[in-house]
């Protein structure tokens, strides 16, 4: 996030942790209610003010982003592997795992792109939900139907320090 300083870009951060006590479409409700208030800010530009949403959060930011097109840009990478993650736990829940049609996964994830009304981020692999074959597949598909969609990489190293995360881009 110390990256949009300088840059005339605001940020609105989604934080699950804030919004754990309201109901899904509660939650969803309020964003648009951040976004105004930031909006009417004297030092904000309306019009350059992304969203970020990691984890839990980034369904939310997701789902925002798809619903509201004031939005500049948004990192909400694991918004879009919701059906991958509900496919894959219904399938081990009825122990079919195997059953999952990927190209059914792969055409829902390519929809949900398409409902975004923005550039959006991905950050993949490393410790991340995302992993970056399938990341790399939904960039390649976003290629393909001319959506904007950019893609880090994260990669693992481990030191005697601990782990430590790299990001590259992908192009």
């Amino acid at each position: 996030m110390p990256v949009v300083l300088g840059r005339g870009i605001s940020l609105l951060v989604v934080s699950h942790q804030d919004l754990a006590e309201c109901s899904r479409g509660s939650s969803q409700a309020k964003l648009p209610f951040c976004l105004d208030y930031l909006s009417h800010l004297s030092d904000v530009d309306s019009a350059r003010v992304a969203i970020y949403g990691d984890a839990s959060s980034a369904a939310l930011a997701t789902d925002f982003v798809a619903s509201d097109n004031r939005v500049a840009a948004a990192v909400c990478d694991g918004g879009l592997w919701r059906a991958t993650r509900a496919l894959a736990s219904i399938g081990w829940m009825t122990k079919t795992a195997g059953a999952v049609d990927e190209l059914v996964v792969a055409a829902t994830r390519l929809r949900q792109a398409r409902q975004l009304n923005c550039p959006v981020l991905i950050v993949a692999g490393g410790r991340g939900l995302v992993s970056a074959r399938e990341a790399s597949e939904l960039q390649a598909d976003c290629v393909g139907a001319r959506i904007q969609l950019e893609l880090f990489v994260s990669q693992t190293t481990s030191t005697a320090m601990g782990e430590i995360e790299k990001l590259r881009e992908l192009r």
